[in-house]
């Protein structure tokens, strides 16, 4: 079987980027084991070790630092040359399938794809939702987004953007119950939770911080449910404080629907990701799908 040189080439890159054997695999959708068998087949097809490595460093020799440098430029050179080519002869068309968690695809997902399919007319696309975008490519969608890292085998991962859990209510209940000042008063207002969908764990410690501080509030909630959007309802009611991504509730906020508790505090960091088969990794309207997704979103409560 002959080399795959370009792939070595992007195996390699990714590896650098991530910093990492563990973290690439992971944005590779392969395991640490599998990464450093190719990282050894491919030093030993070279002749040289490319990354000096043990249980506490990973770090580039000086072939290593070459081979990455200009496999940067290789890559870019090759990338731009099908761009190009894909651009004159491959405009988007025929179907898309997506899939993304319920609210965020609703929210976000949907009003974009609108724009999208307006600049494409020759391209159908399909929307599937799930509670929290969970979906096997067997399913036949050709792009997943993701809130939180997947597991899926074999598939191209790649971070589209971050957002972050805020803590919010409505001026309503604020006014009915007071602002909290501090972590340590969450807990004594009338709280709404999340409940996983299948085993219905209740999700209630919340993290919430800063860059030197971070508190762990655990909160007994009035209201609870395994629907996220359910939640984002009973905080626009009045019916308590939510623990929401801010992607979900970012318009609420801006509008004054909903009011942002703590704002100099933030919860938890979750990444979108994209993950696709690899069989679609250089289809037309893929790409274009995610070119044009990746600024749009910025605008929409990711950060």
């Amino acid at each position: 079987m002959p080399y795959d040189e370009t792939g070595d080439l992007r195996f390699f890159i990714s590896l650098v980027d991530a910093g990492s054997l563990s973290a690439g695999a992971r944005s590779l959708g392969t395991s640490p084991a599998a990464a450093s068998r190719r990282l050894a087949r491919l030093e030993t097809r070279l002749g040289s070790t490319l990354v000096i490595r043990n249980t506490r460093h990973f770090g580039l020799s000086e072939t290593g630092r070459l081979y990455y440098e200009r496999a940067l430029t290789i890559v870019a050179d090759i990338d731009q040359l099908e761009e190009e080519i894909s651009s004159s002869t491959n405009a988007p068309r025929g179907t898309l399938s997506i899939g993304a968690p319920v609210e965020l695809g609703r929210r976000q997902i949907a009003p974009f794809i609108e724009e999208f399919s307006a600049r494409h007319p020759r391209l159908m696309i399909n929307l599937a939702l799930a509670p929290e975008g969970n979906y096997d490519f067997n399913d036949y969608l050709d792009v997943v987004l993701r809130l939180g890292l997947p597991e899926t085998p074999g598939a191209v991962v790649t971070r589209l953007a971050s957002t972050m859990r805020v803590l919010c209510a409505s001026p309503a209940y604020i006014a009915r119950r007071s602002m909290p000042t501090h972590p340590r008063d969450i807990p004594k207002h009338d709280c709404l939770c999340l409940r996983k969908n299948k085993t219905m764990a209740l999700l209630n410690k919340w993290v919430i911080g800063n860059e030197t501080e971070t508190d762990v509030v655990m909160v007994e909630p009035r209201l609870s449910t395994t629907n996220a959007e359910i939640i984002h309802d009973w905080a626009l009611s009045g019916q308590g404080i939510a623990y929401k991504l801010l992607c979900d509730v970012y318009q609420d906020l801006e509008e004054g629907k909903l009011v942002r508790i703590l704002p100099d505090l933030q919860g938890e960091k979750i990444d979108l990701y994209a993950v696709l088969p690899t069989r679609q990794h250089t289809r037309a309207s893929v790409k274009a799908f995610l070119s044009d997704l990746r600024p749009y979103i910025r605008t929409a409560g990711f950060l």
